[in-house]
């Protein structure tokens, strides 16, 4: 199956169409070629839990991808001094960020959506895309930094199984 990407002409049509929020970020072609099947079932994700957002009467209003918050949260951790350098200190680096310092680290998730609830509240929610592949103690700081974790539905039993083994309370949905 053939993947497609926003080309350059794309990119400069979505910006100039005024339909996309401020600061929201677009990118041409894919940023990293060998994960194009992972950023497909990301699409679906994103659509998966829009969709449980306008059903509880909120309103997606950006979407930001995990190197976005990378970049950003690195940003913050290498501006530290080194004698400020503490777990302490990048707690309220990750607090700032809307993330969680779980430990001795700061998870950052696949994708984030900000939204506007019923309310007019701007909220967001982290999204991981969990696979076969996770390790039981990566999967377990996903869920105590309070992701939303998704799998594909082959894979949400085994997974569920490992968070109950970790007595971690978080779902895990079915993509």
């Amino acid at each position: 199956q053939r993947q497609k990407a926003l080309t350059r002409t794309g990119v400069r049509l979505a910006r100039t169409s005024g339909a996309l929020p401020q600061g929201q970020i677009l990118h041409q072609g894919f940023v990293k070629p060998r994960e194009a099947k992972h950023d497909a079932d990301l699409y679906r994700l994103y659509h998966a839990e829009a969709e449980r957002i306008e059903k509880a009467g909120g309103r997606p209003v950006r979407v930001v991808l995990d190197f976005e918050l990378k970049r950003n949260l690195n940003r913050d951790l290498a501006g530290l001094p080194p004698e400020e350098q503490s777990d302490e200190a990048r707690e309220r680096i990750a607090e700032r960020h809307g993330l969680r310092f779980v430990s001795g680290k700061i998870p950052v998730p696949d994708l984030r959506i900000e939204y506007d609830t019923a309310d007019m509240e701007r909220k967001h929610v982290d999204l991981e895309l969990a696979t076969r592949n996770y390790r039981p103690r990566a999967l377990a700081d996903k869920g105590k930094a309070g992701f939303s974790l998704y799998a594909a539905r082959q894979d949400a039993q085994r997974l569920r199984r490992v968070l109950d083994q970790r007595e971690i309370t978080a779902e895990i949905l079915a993509l």
